[in-house]
């Protein structure tokens, strides 16, 4: 248990703390965990460590094959509250507004929740180009490239199992459906650093994402640029908006690690 902690502090409940630190004990080269594994990262016992997996695996936050136990998309929602928050959006808001105002493309910060990208932050160019998203607008990850490129920091067994829950649903006649081209598109997406998304979800939609990281380098959002097809097809304006896209991206990045908590995940 956290050292800070103090167990006969009658405000602190005991297993609340344990169950936090059990839920810590996964990360990075630590996705796929054992019992005694769990039990030894978190400093409980192994007894503790079964219950608490357990409730974890009720509560379809971590899932297990008998052996191992690894965490699930839904674990996102514990942090979604703070992720989802104007207030440390609010920051970012000067650096898209410059950027749409350069480019002339609407401009939309969206967080991972479960199965879906959740709008939290959106400047609309004043063009007339249809569309029904705003700030509260909720869409499938997989068919957007701000959920694409948020899937792709995804560990392997994490965008497994999104991929074998997640019902994939042919929006258009340019909608991934086959689930292992989606994989593959989401993994070369990851290596590459950003996503295209081009008419699957609305024929006259394209968008394009990077993600934007806290200071650990784990994508906690994602930034994109929506246009028309017809734009993003001629030449060297992808190159151009990407780039664009980029630098407002690490600007974000840079105010976004000096204003959260040095505890932040």
């Amino acid at each position: 248990m956290t050292n800070s902690l103090q167990s006969d502090d009658n405000a602190v409940v005991t297993s609340f703390a344990r169950g936090l630190d059990v839920i810590r004990a996964f990360g990075e080269g630590a996705s796929r965990l054992t019992l005694s594994e769990v039990a030894r990262r978190s400093e409980i016992s192994r007894a503790s460590a079964r219950r608490l997996l357990h409730t974890l695996t009720a509560m379809g936050y971590a899932n297990s094959n008998g052996k191992h136990f690894w965490l699930t998309p839904k674990i996102l929602d514990l942090g979604f509250s703070y992720l989802s928050s104007m207030e440390i959006w609010s920051f970012a808001q000067g650096h898209m507004e410059e950027l749409v105002q350069k480019v002339q493309e609407s401009c939309s910060i969206a967080v991972l929740q479960d199965y879906d990208i959740y709008y939290v932050m959106r400047v609309p160019t004043r063009k007339l180009l249809k569309s029904t998203l705003n700030v509260g607008s909720r869409l499938p990850a997989h068919v957007v490239s701000l959920g694409r490129i948020q899937l792709a920091d995804l560990p392997p067994e994490e965008l497994d199992y999104y991929l074998d829950t997640q019902e994939i649903i042919r929006y258009t006649q340019f909608t991934i459906t086959a689930k292992e081209e989606l994989k593959r598109v989401i993994l070369n997406d990851g290596a590459k650093g950003w996503s295209i998304v081009d008419r699957e979800l609305e024929e006259g939609m394209c968008g394009i994402s990077v993600p934007i990281r806290n200071r650990n380098y784990k994508a906690i959002a994602a930034i994109n640029l929506t246009m028309p097809p017809s734009k993003a097809a001629e030449p060297g304006v992808l190159e151009y908006l990407l780039e664009e896209l980029q630098k407002t991206a690490s600007r974000i990045n840079r105010d976004l690690r000096t204003t959260e908590p040095l505890g932040t995940n």
